[in-house]
């Protein structure tokens, strides 16, 4: 019985390499060539207003902001 198995077992396993070693075979089929992808134009945008923006209105946010919070309690055992 054991020696059913293995041979069994290595059948199995040369149809299954002589498989996939004539999957693996050189494809003559060529694929055909990529169209020329179309040109993008970039156009510079017009500029609507040549002042300088003002931003004196606008409210500023704070740049850095720490809050250092620190609770203490203390357990007395009498």
């Amino acid at each position: 019985m054991k020696i059913l198995k293995q041979l069994l077992f290595l059948v199995t396993l040369i149809v299954g390499l002589s498989m996939t070693a004539s999957a693996q075979q050189n494809d003559q089929k060529k694929t055909p060539p990529k169209e020329k992808p179309p040109v993008v134009i970039i156009k510079d945008k017009e500029k609507k207003d040549d002042k300088p923006k003002d931003d004196r209105n606008k409210e500023k946010k704070p740049q850095i902001f720490f809050l250092s919070a620190v609770n203490k309690t203390e357990i007395s055992s009498r």
